[in-house]
């Protein structure tokens, strides 16, 4: 079932953006000219890798734990390591893991390149890049979490809810944002956090145990009036939507 991606009314940039639509895929693009039909045919072929290996190992699909294939390198291994590091099931990375495969690809045509699914993003750019957490309108963080990132060489911005989005989660994060130079990672990070996130006193424990392993680049993690920011993160307090 679709889901309207309404926060995509909220950004702007002096890039060209489009959007590529496959089957359960949805992407927001965003680069220096059009790059559709570039987009496209990568987003086919990564889409065809992750349905044939599905075919052969259905469980990779259904698990919501750690699974191991015998595919030894690519995107199957990529998100087969990010469910181990953070104990999820592969496609808990999905949605990040193909905006960067997709991403990486069009570099060749754009030296600044976001790529959007479902709200996780990959993004390079000379500049540093703005991003915006909305964690829904019931939070106390309502008007969103404005920050910037040094995205040269490649950043990713992932983020999953217990209550905004169609996303499947065992907690009731308002929103737990995963900042990963691998997508797949990120995602998988932002899905294993924001399940572990049960009430507003979880948020401090679940950022101070980031801070002391290091495992992210960043993590931006709130709950009721709670709220958790740790990393390379710049606040730039504008912190509001363009409605």
């Amino acid at each position: 079932m679709y889901t309207e991606r309404f926060y995509r009314k909220w950004t702007s940039s002096g890039l060209e953006t489009f959007r590529v639509a496959v089957g359960e895929s949805d992407l927001q693009i965003y680069a220096e000219k059009s790059l559709r039909n570039e987009a496209l045919e990568i987003l086919n072929i990564t889409r065809r890798t992750l349905h044939e290996h599905i075919a052969v190992n259905p469980v990779f699909q259904r698990s919501l734990t750690p699974f191991t294939s015998s595919t030894v390198k690519g995107l199957i291994s990529t998100m087969e390591e990010a469910g181990r590091e953070w104990n999820t099931g592969p496609m808990a990375s999905v949605a990040g893991a193909i905006a960067q495969e997709v991403g990486r690809s069009l570099l060749k045509h754009s030296k600044t390149v976001v790529v959007e699914n479902g709200g996780d993003v990959w993004a390079t750019s000379p500049e540093p890049l703005e991003f915006l957490v909305y964690p829904g309108e019931e939070s106390a963080f309502s008007r969103g979490i404005s920050f910037s990132l040094d995205a040269s060489n490649g950043i990713s911005v992932c983020t999953s809810s217990g209550k905004v989005g169609p996303s499947f989660s065992l907690g009731k994060a308002d929103a737990v944002t995963a900042i990963h130079s691998c997508a797949a990672r990120a995602d998988a990070a932002a899905t294993s956090l924001a399940n572990r996130i049960r009430e507003e006193t979880d948020v401090g424990r679940i950022v101070e145990e980031i801070a002391c392993k290091r495992k992210l680049k960043g993590i931006i993690a709130t709950c009721g009036e709670s709220i958790g920011i740790w990393g390379d993160i710049h606040l730039t307090g504008r912190g509001s939507r363009n409605v």
